[in-house]
């Protein structure tokens, strides 16, 4: 769940401890509040620097400085094996702290036991990446290609597979439609400005892959640039020039190229074909700015100012894009996010823990309804939504900007759930993704 990893300090625990006997002595009664709020928010979460990650301090830490706990029989995420000694000895209690299992169960941290998975597949990689990178580059010399064929291969494969832009002058009418005072909407000024991003990505992608092809046969010279491109294409690695004119994006080469074009044909459908149904949101370098422009189409068709309105996310009922027939009568709809830490059932429209091994699930298509900003504070408190946050990639981390979000962070969106304490999904990790590694 965490976004940022932080080194943690023996005197981060040990100042905690004393604060927490220094409150017990001078108090008649537990100041819980108070002590969870100085030891997540103060103590720990002085080197927090992920506003995400100090709410998940406190929402782990809620979980052992509760009231609950000292009542008989109670269990630290209801596992038998974790519970307070009571008063007993020192002797007991160290008897009992030599029971405790070596492993420990990751419900005890407020995780889904899935998330042993996924740190045991995270491993795997640090392992499988340290192992790659050490391996030679040389062939040996058996019957199998050589590197250079293989990465000529490749690069072959990508320069035919990846297609050209289309030209804007082919644009549908509806792309580019005119205001009454003569400008282009908002959305079809986002749409401009993303696609020549795409023009520019296909065009530097293609270059370089011409220029890659020349370099293996000896034609020009093999440059940093070129042999970095061809190093990374023996490891399943995005070239280092690709990635600077990209999106943020953690998938291995092939599975890039295939999520690239994928994304061409999705920006050349809606020149050529005229906006669609549903927006693939995961689709774009920033997709801050399509629901900003979304957002602005709407203040200037009812005149309310754009600054008091925010979208309500609404989780429809329809699976995929292919089932949204008409665009929403206000707003737009959205597809293509990933829900990771739990599940959505489908059938009570509401968040539900994960199914054993399922890692990630496809949010059905989601309406963003332009209201008031205060009415989406309210639906969240008197619903008791969780704020889910969303992510371009399950890194989570980003470069911190001055607003105190990173720049993978795109936007908080409440959902529904089964009348669970908000800290429970926060514990779990619970957020949407744009996109999976693999």
């Amino acid at each position: 769940g965490w976004n940022i990893p932080y080194e943690w300090m023996d005197s981060d625990f040990q100042v905690s401890r004393e604060q927490v006997r220094m409150y017990l002595v001078a108090q008649p009664e537990v100041p819980w509040i108070t002590l969870r709020y100085i030891i997540a928010e103060v103590n720990y979460g002085g080197r927090v620097t992920d506003d995400k990650d100090v709410r998940l301090i406190s929402a782990v830490l809620k979980g052992y400085f509760c009231p609950e706990m000292m009542k008989e029989g109670f269990r630290f995420a209801g596992l038998d094996a974790y519970y307070p000694p009571g008063n007993v000895s020192l002797e007991e209690t160290r008897a009992y702290l030599r029971t405790l299992p070596l492993d420990e169960d990751p419900r005890v941290f407020g995780l889904h036991p899935n998330a042993l998975i996924t740190a045991q597949f995270n491993q795997a990689k640090q392992l499988h990446d340290t192992i790659v990178s050490v391996q030679p580059r040389i062939s040996s010399g058996g019957a199998g290609k050589s590197p250079e064929e293989i990465v000529a291969d490749m690069a072959k494969d990508f320069l035919q597979r990846i297609p050209d832009p289309a030209k804007k002058k082919e644009a549908h009418p509806d792309t580019y439609k005119k205001t009454a005072q003569g400008g282009i909407v908002s959305v079809g000024v986002f749409h401009g400005q993303e696609y020549d991003r795409f023009s520019k990505m296909i065009s530097v992608c293609k270059a370089s892959l011409r220029m890659l092809d020349k370099a293996i046969k000896g034609i020009v010279l093999m440059s940093g640039d070129l042999e970095g491109m061809f190093n990374c294409f023996l490891v399943q690695k995005v070239p280092g020039n690709w990635g600077k004119v990209a999106y943020p994006c953690l998938k291995p080469l092939n599975s890039w190229v295939v999520d690239f074009i994928e994304r061409i044909h999705f920006m050349m459908d809606w020149l050529v074909k005229g906006p669609p149904t549903s927006h693939w949101i995961s689709c774009f370098f920033f997709p801050q700015g399509f629901m900003t422009a979304s957002l602005q189409v709407h203040a200037r068709k009812t005149k309310i100012p754009i600054d008091t309105l925010e979208f309500f996310s609404n989780v429809t009922t329809m699976a995929t894009a292919e089932d949204v027939k008409e665009m929403p009568p206000s707003g737009t709809n959205i597809h293509g996010l990933f829900l990771m830490g739990c599940g959505w059932d489908t059938a009570t429209q509401a968040l539900r823990e994960s199914h054993k091994d399922v890692l990630f699930e496809l949010m059905p298509v989601i309406w963003l309804e332009p209201i008031d900003a205060n009415d989406v504070k309210t639906r969240t408190t008197e619903r008791n939504l969780y704020q889910c946050p969303m992510y371009k990639t399950s890194e989570r981390k980003g470069t911190l900007l001055t607003t105190g979000h990173s720049t993978n962070f795109v936007k908080y969106f409440p959902l529904p759930q089964p009348g669970l304490e908000n800290s429970h999904w926060i514990a779990r990790g619970v957020a949407m993704l744009c996109m999976l590694d693999d």
